[in-house]
Formats: C-alpha cells, sequence, structure tokens
C-alpha cells in the first residue's frame, strides 16, 4: 500500500474533442480520508465554465463520505479507488454520448 501523500492519479484529459468536454481525475493516498484516499473526479463542459458532475469525498458531508455532486448531492458506494474511477467513467461516457 502506498503511503499517505502518495499521488495514486493525476490525469487531465479531453473526452469528446467536438464538445470540447473534459475530465480531471485525482486520487491521493490518505488514511485518514473515507476508504484510504482523497479523491476528486470532475467532468468539464468546454472551457471550464461548467462542472456537469464531480465525485469527491469529505470527512463532515451529511450525505456521506462519498459523494456524486451534479444538479443535485447524492451519495455514492466507494469499493476501492478502481471501481470508483471505471464508475465514474462509465457515467462520463454516458453522459457524453447524450450531449
Amino acid at each position: 500500500m502506498a503511503d499517505d501523500g502518495t499521488v495514486v492519479l493525476d490525469k487531465n484529459f479531453e473526452i469528446d474533442a467536438t464538445e470540447g468536454t473534459h475530465v480531471q481525475l485525482f486520487a491521493v493516498r490518505d488514511s485518514i480520508s473515507p476508504g484510504g484516499y482523497h479523491c476528486k473526479f470532475q467532468y468539464h463542459a468546454p472551457g471550464d465554465t461548467e462542472t456537469i458532475f464531480r465525485y469527491h469525498n469529505a470527512h463532515d458531508s451529511d450525505i456521506g463520505p462519498h459523494h456524486r455532486q451534479g444538479s443535485e448531492m447524492t451519495s455514492t458506494e466507494f469499493e476501492g479507488i478502481e471501481a470508483h474511477v471505471s464508475r465514474f467513467r462509465n457515467e462520463v461516457f454516458s453522459i457524453n454520448a447524450q450531449r
């Protein structure tokens, strides 16, 4: 297991060149954060003017330690970093296909 403070994911890439949407993925190992990682995954509209949705975590959220924030905030399950990235990725591609 990586030590606290180790960045395990740091990516920023375009999803759809025509639409201009892009994704930022960041996760750092943090033993005091829920699930052992501090995470922020964001899906942006063109020009960073709008976050379509994001996944992140917080210790003191009434929604739960892991949540999805879009038009409303909802709790998400955290079953490990790989599963979390996969769920986020699937949702990005599904929404992007509908834009």
